[in-house]
């Protein structure tokens, strides 16, 4: 296996470390909000205008990004895996319960 790149050395971090945090962020402010944390996390958008680089970038810069928006989509979609998993755990641990764990015991509906 090939060394990871420079520009992607902080994805491969996010992608170790980040993703219970990103799943929370998913769950606050939707796919936006992690793509957003992810742009964020790795500065990627600093000193990227996409007018400029569509029409000036070196082919290497365009290889660049386009490696890094497919490793921040990557994250997203495991992003979206776990919390799937999550909601899937939640909701199977809501039927075990029964109706008591949802709306309480029913000595307190009276």
């Amino acid at each position: 296996m090939s060394p990871t790149p420079p520009h992607l050395k902080t994805l491969e971090e996010i992608e170790r470390t980040c993703v219970p945090g990103l799943v929370e962020v998913l769950r606050t402010e939707g796919i936006e909000g992690v793509r957003y944390a992810l742009w964020d996390m790795t500065g990627w958008r600093r000193g990227y205008d996409p007018c400029v680089w569509r029409s000036r970038a070196t082919e290497e810069q365009k290889r660049g990004g386009w490696e890094m928006w497919v490793r921040m989509e990557k994250i997203a979609a495991i992003v979206l895996q776990k919390a799937h998993e999550r909601q899937v755990e939640e909701a199977t641990d809501a039927l075990e319960e029964g109706p008591e764990g949802f709306y309480g015991s029913s000595a307190d509906w009276d």
